[in-house]
C-alpha cells in the first residue's frame, strides 16, 4: 500500500512524496551538485557546521600544511564563495600531540566540529589521530575552541575512543538529537589490523569496520553507557568496508544514517543510507545508495557530512578516477529527506 507526505524542499518549495515499496526508486532533482568547490584543493572526509549563517567545513590533514583545513561560505549555493583554507587545529604547541600526549601530530583524519549549545557555548571538534605508540592504529580525541574556526586544542593524555586491538576508532561525527540528547558515531576500523584489509590486499578480509553509537553527556566528552553496533559491512560486496558515519533526523522523526562503503582509494566507493523507525540506535534497515561513480559524473563519491538543518551535505570524489594520488576534492549538495528517502538536488 502507499501513502503521501508533504516534505519541504531545500529551497522551500514544497512536494508530494510517495512512500511504498518502490520509493527508492522516486528522486526529484533540483539542481545537480557542485563538483570541486574549492578549486582542486585536496579536502577529504569534510564536515559541516552552520554557524550564525555561515557554513564551515573541516577536513582530514590535506598534505599541503594544513592539519584540519576549513574553508567558509556565507552562501552554501554559491559555489565559488568558499575562502581561502587555513587551518584549524595546527598541530603545534597541542599537549595530546607532546610528550606527554597521545596522538601523532600531523595525522588528523575525519575531524567534526560541534556547537555545545547546551554546555558552555564552546566547539568540540571529534577527531582521529595516529597513536604515537602504534602509528598503525588511529584513535579518538577531542579538541575545543571557543571560537568555530579555532585554533583547537587538545590537553588530553589519552585518547577518548579507542578499542586498539580491534583496530582503532575513526571518522567520529557528533550528533545532537531534538530531546538534547549527544551522541558520537564512528568507525571501529579493522582493516588497520589487517594489513590494511581488503581494499590493500583482496585475500586480507576483515569483517569488523561496525559503525558505532556512543551517548554522550553534554560536555560533549562524558561517556554515558556503552556504544551500541548500528552497522557492518556486508563483506565482499562492500569491499569489507564501512565507514565515514554521519546521522540526520527527518521532519517525521525518521533517522538517516549516511555511511560509504568500498575502498576509498577506488570507483567502488559509494555513498549510500539506512533509516530507523525505531529511535536513533536502530534497527536500521531499507540500505539504498545516494551517490556512486557516475552520479552527476563523479569517481568514488563518499566521507559526507549533514549539516544538523538545512539539508546541506559535503563529500568528497576523486579528482582522477580510481587514482587517489590525485587530490580527493570536496563537493556540495542539498539533500532532501522524505519518509525513509533520501534524494539529491
Amino acid at each position: 500500500m502507499l501513502s503521501s507526505t508533504l516534505c519541504q524542499l531545500p529551497l522551500g518549495l514544497l512536494f508530494t512524496c510517495v512512500l511504498g515499496v518502490d520509493a527508492g526508486s522516486r528522486h526529484l532533482h533540483i539542481r545537480d551538485p557542485n563538483y570541486d568547490v574549492l578549486g582542486g584543493a585536496n579536502f577529504p572526509d569534510p564536515s559541516i557546521l552552520e554557524y550564525q549563517g555561515v557554513s564551515y567545513v573541516f577536513g582530514t590533514v590535506d598534505g599541503a600544511g594544513h592539519d584540519v583545513p576549513i574553508s567558509s561560505n556565507a552562501d552554501f549555493s554559491n559555489a565559488s564563495g568558499w575562502s581561502n583554507i587555513t587551518d584549524a587545529f595546527p598541530n603545534t604547541d597541542v599537549p595530546a600531540m607532546g610528550s606527554g600526549g597521545w596522538a601523532a601530530a600531523h595525522t588528523t583524519w575525519a575531524p567534526d566540529v560541534n556547537h555545545l549549545t547546551d554546555y558552555d557555548g564552546s566547539f568540540a571538534m571529534y577527531y582521529a589521530a595516529a597513536l604515537q605508540s602504534n602509528s598503525d592504529i588511529h584513535c579518538i580525541g577531542l579538541a575545543r575552541s571557543l571560537t568555530v574556526a579555532g585554533p583547537y586544542n587538545d590537553s588530553s593524555t589519552g585518547p577518548m575512543i579507542c578499542p586498539e586491538a580491534d583496530g582503532g576508532a575513526i571518522d567520529p561525527a557528533g550528533f545532537l538529537d531534538d530531546d538534547n540528547t549527544r551522541y558520537l558515531i564512528y568507525k571501529i576500523d579493522g582493516p588497520s589490523v589487517n594489513g590494511g584489509g581488503y581494499c590493500n590486499s583482496p585475500e586480507k578480509t576483515s569483517y569488523n569496520t561496525s559503525l558505532m553509537l556512543q551517548q554522550l553527556g553534554n560536555d560533549g566528552y562524558s561517556g554515558i553507557g556503552g556504544p551500541v553496533v548500528l552497522y557492518n559491512n556486508q563483506g565482499e560486496s562492500d569491499s569489507y568496508n564501512t565507514e565515514a558515519p554521519s546521522l540526520a533526523k527527518g521532519g517525521d522523526g525518521t533517522y538517516f544514517l549516511f555511511f560509504s562503503s568500498g575502498c576509498t582509494s577506488a570507483n567502488s566507493y559509494t555513498l549510500s543510507y539506512l533509516t530507523s523507525i525505531s529511535g536513533v540506535a536502530g534497527p536500521y534497515g531499507e540500505r539504498r545508495v545516494l551517490l556512486e561513480t557516475g552520479s552527476f559524473g563523479a569517481f568514488g563519491p563518499g566521507g559526507a557530512d549533514l549539516a544538523p538543518a538545512g539539508g546541506k551535505m559535503v563529500y568528497h570524489s576523486l579528482q582522477v578516477s580510481g587514482d587517489i594520488s590525485y587530490p580527493r576534492v570536496m563537493d556540495t549538495a542539498r539533500v532532501t529527506l522524505c519518509g525513509r528517502n533520501a534524494s539529491v538536488s
